[in-house]
């Protein structure tokens, strides 16, 4: 009995692809990204590719769908662990910031991903609607909105700074302003 291969799934392919081109935007930056260079990392062929994404417009749009179903699955694993559920999306958006220690390598995806949706206003928007999943059990009163929004900017601050080293913030420092941001915010007394 002749036993054959097992097949891979088109999911498993374009997941593949679409990781083997991450790793090429952290290895060689944004301007690095070509799809030369993520079929030379691959084990199957540029058709193969072509046909999952038949150019590079595609595949950014790809990119940033993974990169975001990837931070709100950090999201969802923070606000599992909030017992607290007033605020608790907005609490572990912060989280996700502030506690995950920051790589070289996520510096090099964070800024190639930020190029690519200040080149191409629709990445922007896609990148948006992913954010705004993140928002959509956040507090709906004024105050608790408020708060929601203030801790997610002052977490994308800190996120430019990691980018582009701004400040240098230690992992204490990292801690304690955790700590004092999240501090009396979002809390179920707050509630109307």
């Amino acid at each position: 009995m002749q036993v054959s291969p097992r097949r891979r799934t088109p999911e498993a392919t374009r997941t593949e692809i679409l990781n083997t081109a991450i790793e090429v935007v952290a290895e060689k930056g944004p301007l690095g990204l070509t799809m030369d260079a993520v079929v030379e990392r691959l084990s199957f062929s540029k058709g193969a590719l072509l046909h999952h994404f038949p150019n590079k417009a595609l595949l950014l749009e790809g990119m940033i769908d993974l990169l975001g179903e990837s931070f709100l699955a950090q999201i969802a694993d923070y606000a599992a662990k909030d017992p607290e559920p007033y605020g608790r999306e907005a609490r572990a958006y912060l989280r996700a910031v502030i506690s995950e220690p920051v790589t070289e390598r996520d510096v090099s995806i964070g800024r190639a991903a930020l190029a690519a949706c200040a080149i191409d206003p629709s990445l922007a928007k896609r990148w948006g609607a992913w954010m705004k999943k993140a928002q959509k059990s956040d507090p709906s009163d004024a105050a608790g909105s408020d708060d929601a929004l203030i801790m997610r900017l002052l977490a994308d601050g800190l996120w430019m700074s990691d980018l582009f080293g701004t400040y240098e913030i230690s992992p204490d420092q990292r801690r304690a302003m955790a700590s004092l941001m999240m501090a009396g915010t979002l809390t179920a007394e707050m509630q109307p």
